[in-house]
């Protein structure tokens, strides 16, 4: 190793613009690059979360802190080289060209997991309330679902290998607009039967066996969480091995008018298809859903939510 290497000033300027916290390993700083790589980090989990909950008229509205970053960086890699001490050991990452390969790994390696494993989601409206409220953030995950994408272009189709059931929360392209994604619960599989009626579900489920061997439909147990004066309940509601919380209002009649329509059914009766899923919104009275625009196919489907904040 050289004891008289010194990094040149406009080498870390351009990759303080480019690379942002990765500038401090060329210029030889291993604690600077971990501590600004943790606050941008931090900075970009900030700028989800606010961003989520930005009106119009809000100042901050657009406005994403870890663009900061940019001028930082390079600014403050450009003052270490001016002051730099040229006898300290150069360590093997001090090199433009490995600095650059390093940044070129972690990314590709970050954007395949974003691709084929796991995907970040802010929830954009309070359709899945009091489940997720909107501003939420959400992991999925998309392993199995074999509709692998990243920034909205298609990377791979596959057959899908995961299996989903009744009350998973689901990631999926919305089947009238593709390019929309939107995050419902699943509440029927290929088979079942669905009826909503009067704030209530039932189910009867897929049987293989002789129609007289075959369960009738079942209530979806529901119990009461709370309420208020305004005719908005939360609900505790158990399906199959899924509990989970719904928001109703009574004062909200059913648009039962506005139901998708399936033929040989009648309205607020649903069968599921095959290769289909009938999927809600946690809050009954707010969502637009299978209800009212038809039921979800499989292909649609990007992934399952795992871990919510």
């Amino acid at each position: 190793m050289s004891t008289t290497w010194k990094p040149k000033g406009f080498i870390a300027i351009i990759l303080g613009v480019l690379l942002q916290p990765f500038v401090f390993l060329y210029v030889n700083k291993a604690r600077l690059f971990i501590a600004y790589f943790v606050l941008m980090v931090i900075c970009y989990l900030f700028d989800i979360r606010i961003q989520a909950n930005a009106e119009e008229s809000d100042w901050y509205q657009g406005i994403y802190f870890t663009s900061l970053f940019i001028l930082i960086c390079p600014i403050h890699a450009f003052w270490v080289t001016q002051h730099y001490n040229a006898s300290q050991k150069r360590a093997w990452f001090a090199r433009w060209w490995v600095t650059l390969l390093l940044f070129t790994t972690i990314y590709t390696c970050l954007t395949l997991v974003r691709i084929f494993f796991f995907e970040f989601f802010t929830i954009p409206a309070s359709s899945m309330a009091p489940t997720l409220e909107k501003g939420s953030q959400v992991i999925v995950s998309k392993l199995g679902y074999g509709n692998y994408q990243y920034l909205g272009q298609q990377v791979l189709k596959s057959e899908m290998t995961a299996e989903v059931s009744r009350g998973d929360i689901v990631v999926f392209q919305y089947p009238q607009n593709p390019q929309s994604i939107w995050m419902k619960r699943v509440i029927g599989l290929a088979g079942d039967r669905v009826v909503y009626r009067n704030k209530t579900l039932y189910i009867k489920k897929a049987c293989k066996q002789p129609t007289d061997n075959c369960p009738d439909y079942s209530v979806i147990e529901q119990s009461l969480v709370s309420q208020d004066g305004n005719g908005l309940k939360i609900l505790h509601e158990v399906n199959e091995d899924s509990s989970y919380q719904i928001l109703v209002n009574d004062n909200h009649m059913d648009l039962i008018s506005h139901y998708f329509s399936q033929v040989g059914s009648r309205h607020g009766e649903w069968e599921i298809p095959q290769g289909h899923y009938f999927v809600m919104g946690d809050s009954r009275d707010n969502s637009l859903d299978s209800r009212y625009w038809g039921f979800l196919p499989e292909d649609n489907l990007i992934g399952k939510v795992i871990i919510s904040w």
